[in-house]
């Protein structure tokens, strides 16, 4: 497997768990509104949206020094 599909696979991996503790969170913050406060839900979507977009753009970064590096062993490997 290379580089390139080594970067995309992780933050794939990442980025759906991420999306599983915000959908756990969500569902935490409504089975118990009691508990939760009236801005937990707002709260917890910036939180996560915010993490969820730096892990992207991170991702785009990783899959740029992947590809980088891919051809630079492939030139050398000639």
């Amino acid at each position: 497997m290379t580089s390139k599909r080594r970067a995309i696979l992780g933050i794939a991996l990442v980025e759906v768990l991420l999306a599983g503790i915000w959908i756990y969170l969500s569902l935490l913050g409504s089975s118990h509104p009691e508990r939760a406060s009236p801005e937990f839900d707002r709260v917890v979507a910036q939180t996560m949206g915010s993490a969820m977009g730096f892990i992207a753009a991170f991702g785009i970064f990783l899959h740029l020094i992947a590809r980088k590096q891919a051809r630079d062993a492939a030139k050398r490997r000639r």
